[in-house]
């Protein structure tokens, strides 16, 4: 049985329609929500460097987590408010948290995934010094009523070499 000439032109066409509609930049489309995940990974820097815990808090979902390397989890806003507020209690004054974002991803409009590294480190010690703490790290972003929110971060310990 011969597939009618009339199929495989439709599907060809809906195949490069599908294509082009995909292959487009998405940086155009989605400029401004780089910059707002952007802007977040800057503020949230911004409060942790103030030891602002209740302002780290609020950068997640009410049922967002965090995830250390170690496995321990901090299961919502809340509890990521309490740990943080205990530990900026014990903490060098001097040390700074430093993010940045290598990648981000959409998975929706309105969802995101975004990969980078965290630094903790000495303020005013020269980059090539070993940083206090670094880690790899993974977020999962919501836009909730136009503000990017935090659903889930997780660090990893790089891998020696």
């Amino acid at each position: 049985m011969k597939t009618p000439l009339i199929i495989i032109v439709f599907l060809g066409f809906s195949l490069a329609s599908f294509i082009s509609a995909f292959s487009q930049d998405p940086g155009k489309k989605q400029v401004k929500d780089i910059d707002a995940i952007r802007q977040t990974a800057v503020n949230f820097d911004s409060a942790y460097n103030r030891r602002d815990a209740a302002a780290m808090g609020a950068f997640f979902l009410d049922d967002g987590d965090f995830q250390w390397p170690t496995g321990e989890l901090l299961k919502d806003r809340k509890e990521i408010e309490q740990y943080f507020t205990h530990a900026f209690r014990s903490m060098p004054a001097d040390y700074q948290h430093i993010t940045t974002i290598l990648r981000i991803r959409f998975l929706g409009p309105d969802v995101a995934i975004a990969d980078g590294t965290l630094v903790i480190a000495h303020k005013g010690v020269r980059e090539d010094k070993k940083p206090y703490y670094s880690a790899l790290l993974t977020c999962v972003g919501k836009k909730i009523k136009g503000q990017w929110k935090l659903s889930a971060v997780r660090l990893m310990i790089p891998k020696a070499e």
